[in-house]
């Protein structure tokens, strides 16, 4: 940003129960959904996304079979095989009390976020598991298509063949930032 690099951290601290980051150059706090500091000497700055995709191991290394894979090799006694966040995967629950418990959907339903212009809409994982992707919907007049492959339950929208930066979390994340948002229903 303004030609200085930043380099970003896990702060351990939430903001409405999504991770805070940290710039170790300012110390400033950043949320990852607002995608924008929400405190310290940056407060306000914005970051401007980078496309990514949350998908099993198997589909990346098909789709992408030169990727190098860090070492487990750390230096830490640390077991890389077991994962430490399983039990909260496997939870129905957030871990701490929402101010505001979401409508409509289970609290820790997958939904995949889309943002154009102000309007924002959320594609329930438990919606896309039963209906045949890809398929085109309407956000804030934007015809979009929705991509969903069920084996690795990865998530992603594009807009005319280019990739759209969308928020895959969960719904009571995604609906505390965007408590104005639509979700999409099957269509009958």
């Amino acid at each position: 940003m303004g030609g200085k690099t930043y380099t970003f951290g896990i702060s351990g601290l939430l903001y409405k129960s999504n991770v805070l980051l940290y710039d170790r150059e300012t110390e400033s706090l950043w949320s990852q959904i607002k995608k924008e500091a929400v405190t310290g000497p940056m407060t306000g700055a914005r970051l401007t996304p980078l496309p990514s995709t949350l998908t099993t191991w198997k589909r990346w290394k098909k789709l992408n079979p030169g990727t190098l894979v860090l070492s487990t090799d750390t230096g830490y006694a640390r077991d890389y095989t077991v994962d430490p966040y399983e039990s909260y995967f496997r939870s129905p629950f957030a871990y701490f009390g929402l101010k505001k418990k979401p409508p409509e959907l289970p609290e820790k339903e997958l939904v995949l976020g889309i943002e154009m212009e102000g309007a924002k809409k959320a594609y329930p994982f438990s919606v896309l598991r039963k209906i045949k992707a890809p398929f085109n919907d309407t956000v804030s007049g934007h015809n979009i298509t929705i991509h969903f492959d069920r084996e690795s339950e990865e998530a992603y929208a594009t807009e005319k063949e280019r990739r759209l930066n969308g928020t895959v979390s969960y719904w009571f994340v995604w609906y505390s930032f965007h408590p104005d948002t639509s979700i999409y229903r099957e269509k009958r």
